[in-house]
C-alpha cells in the first residue's frame, strides 16, 4: 500500500510540475523583453566573459581586477559588494529560494537582473517591472537562444552559460565554481543551513536559512553539455576557479585568466 501511495504522489509531482512549466510557457510574454536580449546578442562576440559564481575561493580572487571584463554574475553575488569595486555585468537568479529570500533585493542593486519567471510571484510588483524575465524549460538541451527559452538545469551556472554563449563569448572563464558542498540531505532536497554556511564566499549566505542541497552529478552533466555546446561553435570554457574541485572544464591559472583579458599581472597577485 505504501508502495502504490509513494507511486501515486510521484506521478502528481511530476504532473504538476509539467502542468507549471506548460502554464509558463502560455502565460511568458518574450515580446516584453525582446529588446533586453537583442542587446546582450553578440555583445562580446570574441571576446572572454566571465561567469562567477559564489563558492568560498571568491574570497581569494581579485575580481577588482577584471572590473573592465564583461561579466555574469549570479544569485546573492550582491553580498560581496561591500568588499570589492568589481560589478557583474548582469546578474542572473532560476533558484526559487532564493527569489523568496533575497529577490527584490537582487533587482534593486543590480543594473541588470535576469530572472526566472517561475519566481515572479515571489517579487514585489516594483521588482516584476524593473526585471528581465527568462523562460526555463526542462528536458531540453542547452539553449543557443535564451531569448526564447533557457534549458533548466540543477545549478543556475548552467543558465549563465547559455547566456554567455548568447552573447558570443570565447572563452567564457569560470570564477568561484567551487564544486565543492557540505551537507546533510539528499542531492535537491530542501534543509535548513544551521548556523555559518560554508559552501558559499560570505558565512552569511545562508546561514540559518533553508536551502536547496546540491546536486553534483547533475550539475556535472550539464557542466559537459555547455562544453560540448561551445566546442562544437568553436568556443571554450576554461576553469580559472582557485582550488576548484570541478573536473569538467580545461583548468587554467590566475596569471592565464590575466594574459586572456588583457590585463596586466599585479605584482602582488598569485600566478597559479
Amino acid at each position: 500500500m505504501s508502495q502504490l501511495l509513494s507511486r501515486m504522489f510521484k506521478g502528481l509531482s511530476n504532473a504538476t510540475f509539467g502542468l507549471r512549466y506548460g502554464l509558463d510557457g502560455l502565460l511568458y510574454d518574450s515580446k516584453r523583453w525582446s529588446q533586453s536580449f537583442a542587446a546582450l546578442k553578440n555583445c562580446a562576440k570574441g571576446d572572454p566573459v566571465l561567469v562567477v559564481g559564489n563558492g568560498p575561493s571568491l574570497n581569494k580572487t581579485p575580481l577588482d581586477e577584471f572590473a573592465s571584463v564583461t561579466s555574469i554574475g549570479m544569485n546573492k553575488i550582491d553580498m560581496l559588494y561591500p568588499r570589492v569595486t568589481w560589478r557583474p555585468t548582469l546578474v542572473m537568479t532560476m533558484n526559487t529560494v532564493v527569489v523568496k529570500q533575497h529577490g527584490d533585493t537582487i533587482v534593486d542593486v543590480n543594473d541588470q537582473a535576469f530572472i526566472s519567471f517561475k519566481t515572479r510571484h515571489f517579487l514585489s510588483k516594483k521588482s516584476c517591472e524593473k526585471a528581465k524575465f527568462f523562460l526555463e524549460k526542462p528536458g531540453t538541451p542547452f539553449s543557443t537562444d535564451p531569448s526564447k527559452y533557457i534549458a533548466l538545469g540543477p545549478t543556475v551556472t548552467y543558465s549563465a552559460l547559455q547566456m554567455a554563449y548568447w552573447m558570443g563569448a570565447d572563452p567564457v572563464i569560470l570564477f568561484g565554481v567551487d564544486h565543492s558542498f557540505k551537507f546533510a540531505g539528499s542531492p535537491l532536497a530542501y534543509e535548513k543551513m544551521k548556523g555559518d554556511d560554508p559552501n558559499h564566499f560570505d558565512p552569511n549566505y545562508f546561514k540559518d536559512s533553508l536551502w536547496g542541497a546540491p546536486d553534483n552529478v547533475g550539475m556535472e552533466r550539464c557542466y559537459a553539455e555547455s562544453r560540448h555546446a561551445f566546442e562544437r561553435d568553436g568556443r571554450r570554457i576554461l576553469d580559472a576557479t582557485i582550488d576548484g574541485k570541478l573536473q569538467i572544464f580545461e583548468k587554467i591559472s590566475l596569471a592565464e585568466a590575466f594574459s586572456l583579458c588583457g590585463i596586466a599581472q599585479p605584482l602582488n597577485s598569485a600566478g597559479g
